[in-house]
This record gives structure tokens, C-alpha cells and sequence, in this order.
């Protein structure tokens, strides 16, 4: 397979512009605040992109599940994992290998549940939700050192945060109500706490349910959510747990900011709330999507199928003014949105599978992309994926 890395300015329509504002809306005490029962203006935003596909290496010794995800992109790396397999894979921009490495099994982790990658220090942190633990490896996989998450935690995510911490994101499940500070930061070399961010929910909502269907059999429905809450765009974190009704902004230097907060509560009786897809210098893309798992689960029993329809909305985080998203979503990510993935600022990223680029080339559903066009033959259904690259000017 040819590599294929060309920048390409296009106009796109639907997505956020980018006007450079060094903070976000910050009005004394009023916050602005997202009323997800009202309609508001629609706005179509025209804006340039620098957009690139990096095929990534297809051989023997490389070649990927339908499992794997894109987990960091860098000006100079992608790392993409697989969870269920174990893979860790790191390529150069070109997409070349770079190195991988599985320690699946035996001493070493049963899933990859979070990554988290220092460049900079060719460190990589694999967490391992079921044995509460966290594994630190070379970027060709040599064991560093591992260590167990705090006592008492349910951590499911970790991030990059600076040179000694990580950033941790803690959840139970099956939720409590007793309050909980979800949000800490770890030491690399130990894992222990050194810092806590200045946030605490009052109780933490269940994201499983398990009920019997008939008598005698136990089916667990279990809904998990496949849109982005907490995300690392750069140094800024947006912090939007499926529990509070705020979301908020956390930097470099840990200050946290609110950016907005949403009605109806989290906590109503039929629950929806906003996921953060994309961040740009000014604008946030806000998906909300339906919480009312025990309404679901009501649907599915019956037979049914619960399809939910997502409200998308866009957040002006100089003016505080909120606007619709024309364009209506389904059971999938929001055009722009990124699932967990650690990239530089104004930048979106994903997998596309070549099998996917080679029917719509055949139907001639890509005749305006004219990279796509350009690299749609060179592909083999069996190439491993081509991360698609958007830098937002």
C-alpha cells in the first residue's frame, strides 16, 4: 500500500469556525446556561481545514482488529489500541510503525480500558479497569514499572496531564449516593494521590442495569455510552461528567472554569445530558443524548429497538449564546466529534475503514473529496485503517 499524506484546504459546512480567544465567557456570577427542552437559531459555520489521510502500515506483523481505536495523535505520532486484543500500536505521522507491543495475559493487564501517552517522555500508561491497575511501558512495550489506582476508586480513564501526574477519572458503575470527588491526580512513578480537582457530586448516577426478562433467566442490559464526555483537546480538559449539570474547563496550570450548565438537571425524571465532541479556540460542540436507561430497557423488553435521536449545539465561548447544529444524528458520533482521543488543539481525528472508502468509491459517493479519490484505489479491503486528519485554521 502507498502512503498518502497531502494537505488539502477545503471550505466545510456544519462545523465550528475559529477565531482566536485566549478565555472563555466568563460573566461575573450569571453562566450561561443550556436550556435542552428550547429550540434555538440555527448557524452553518464555513471554515478551513487542513485535511490529510495517513494510511497506517499493513504487513504481517501489523494488522489490526476491528477493536482497535485511535488513542493519540501528535505532530509526530499516532498511537491507536485495541482493548479486547491488547495491541498497542505507535506510528510516525506518515503512518510507518514506529513500535507496538501486547502483554495481554499472564503478569500483565486483561484489557486495555484507558491509554494514555507521554511523547515526550516515551512513556506509555495502559490502565486495566478489572485489575484496578496500571501498567507503564516503554514505547516498545519493555515493562517500566506498574502500580495499583487509590483504594476505593473506580477509575475508568487516565490522561496525560503534565510531566509527574496524570489525570484520573473515577466512577462507579452501579452509582452511590454518597458524594464523591471523581476527579484526581496521580503520581507517574506510584500511582498515589497528589492533588484533587476542586469538584464533588453529590451522588453518582448507575450507567448499568440488569433485569430479568422471564423467570428463571437473567439478561443484563448494560448501555454504554459511545460519545465523548471528558476530553483532552491540547492542555485543556473539558470536564462533563454524565452526573453533574455543569461542565467545566480544566488547565495546564489546574484552574477549573464553568463554561455552562444545562436544564433539565441530570437528575430529572427522565434524564438526557451533553457530551463535548469538539473544542476550538471559541466555539464547543455539544451532543445531548438520552439517560433514561430505565425507559430503554423498557423498549427492548417489549421488543423494540431504543434508537435515540441526538440534539447537537454549538457553545460561542466568547458571547455565551448557544445555537443549533442543523444537521440531525442517530446512534452515531456528530460530524467533527472525537471519541477519547488526545490531539492538539482545533484538530479532528478518526479511523476510516478502507473496506468503507473502497464501496464509497465504487458508488461514487466521494466525488468531491479529492483526496479520497486519489487514495481510494491504492487500498486492499484487508489495509489496516487510514486515520483522517482535519487541522482547523
Amino acid at each position: 500500500m502507498n502512503r498518502l499524506h497531502i494537505i488539502f484546504t477545503v471550505l466545510s459546512f456544519y462545523a465550528l469556525a475559529t477565531t482566536c480567544y485566549s478565555q472563555p465567557i466568563v460573566s461575573g456570577d450569571k453562566l450561561p446556561v443550556l436550556d435542552k427542552t428550547k429550540s434555538y437559531p440555527e448557524k452553518k459555520l464555513e471554515f478551513e481545514t487542513e485535511l490529510s489521510y495517513v494510511p497506517l502500515e499493513t504487513s504481517d506483523n501489523v494488522l489490526m482488529g476491528e477493536t482497535c481505536y485511535l488513542k493519540y495523535l501528535s505532530d509526530n505520532r499516532i498511537l491507536v489500541a485495541d482493548k479486547i486484543r491488547g495491541d498497542v500500536f505507535i506510528f510516525d505521522i506518515k503512518g510507518k510503525l514506529h513500535s507496538k507491543f501486547n502483554h495481554k495475559g499472564g503478569k500483565g493487564y486483561t484489557f486495555v480500558s484507558s491509554v494514555a501517552y507521554a511523547e515526550k517522555d516515551k512513556e506509555v500508561f495502559t490502565l486495566d479497569e478489572v485489575y484496578k491497575k496500571i501498567f507503564v511501558f516503554t514505547e516498545d512495550g519493555t515493562l517500566l514499572r506498574s502500580f495499583r489506582t487509590p483504594p476505593e476508586t473506580h477509575v475508568r480513564m487516565i490522561y496525560n496531564f503534565d510531566k509527574n501526574n496524570l489525570l484520573c477519572f473515577s466512577e462507579n458503575t452501579l452509582g452511590t449516593a454518597k458524594p464523591t470527588r471523581p476527579y484526581f491526580f496521580i503520581s507517574k512513578e506510584n500511582g498515589e494521590i497528589t492533588d484533587y480537582v476542586n469538584l464533588e457530586i453529590a451522588k453518582t448516577k448507575p450507567s448499568r442495569f440488569s433485569e430479568s426478562i422471564r423467570k428463571n433467566y437473567s439478561m443484563s442490559y448494560s448501555w454504554c455510552r459511545i460519545y465523548p464526555d471528558n476530553c483532552k483537546f491540547g492542555n485543556k480538559f473539558i470536564l462533563a461528567d454524565r452526573s453533574m449539570d455543569t461542565v467545566y474547563l480544566l488547565k495546564q496550570d489546574k484552574s477549573l472554569t464553568p463554561l455552562f450548565t444545562q436544564i433539565p438537571s441530570v437528575n430529572a425524571e427522565h434524564p438526557t445530558g451533553v457530551s463535548i465532541g469538539m473544542m476550538t479556540d471559541r466555539y464547543l460542540k455539544i451532543s445531548v443524548m438520552s439517560h433514561d436507561y430505565k425507559e430503554g430497557l423498557k423498549i427492548v423488553k417489549s421488543g423494540g429497538k431504543w434508537d435515540t435521536e441526538l440534539l447537537t449545539f454549538i457553545f460561542d465561548l466568547k458571547t455565551g449564546e448557544f445555537f443549533e447544529d442543523p444537521r440531525k444524528y442517530k446512534n452515531r458520533l456528530p460530524k467533527y466529534s472525537l471519541l477519547n482521543v488526545d490531539v492538539p488543539e482545533n484538530t479532528c481525528a478518526g479511523l476510516r475503514q478502507p473496506w468503507r472508502i473502497i464501496q464509497s468509491y465504487k458508488s461514487g459517493r466521494i466525488k468531491h473529496d479529492k483526496l479520497l479519490l486519489e487514495l481510494a484505489p491504492k487500498l486492499d479491503i484487508q489495509d489496516n485503517p487510514v486515520v483522517k486528519i482535519e487541522k482547523i485554521r
